[in-house]
């Protein structure tokens, strides 16, 4: 995934899921990209990739710190369960080609079903 591509599928996916209040770039250099995706005033999904590593970083964050996350790092993606964040579970199906909606559909179940919106 490119950076471009990356905002493409951002901006795509932020009008797709109800509890996304909105989506924003936060950092961005010519290599790596960081947004964030809005739920609510202390919850958000950041995004992360760099070009030139090809590391690429999804992750629902609340005040408290990582809930649930998935990396992908020299090509092989890992999961951050919830419940157990700061555990790797390996993953080797990957994530589809469309990574942040995939991510935000999963972020979408486990916002419904503890009860965090």
């Amino acid at each position: 995934m490119t950076i471009d591509e990356l905002i493409v599928e951002a901006l795509i996916a932020k009008d797709k899921f109800w509890f996304v209040q909105e989506f924003k770039v936060v950092e961005q250099t010519d290599k790596t990209v960081t947004g964030r995706f809005t739920i609510a005033f202390d919850l958000f999904v950041q995004v992360f990739l760099s070009e030139r590593s090809g590391r690429f970083s999804l992750v629902l964050v609340s005040p408290s710190g990582r809930l649930y996350g998935r990396d992908q790092e020299q090509g092989l993606w890992h999961r951050h369960p919830f419940g157990d964040a700061d555990q790797h579970e390996s993953t080797p199906e990957g994530m589809s080609s469309q990574p942040i909606i995939q991510f935000l559909t999963e972020v979408e179940e486990i916002l419904v079903e503890n009860e965090l919106i």
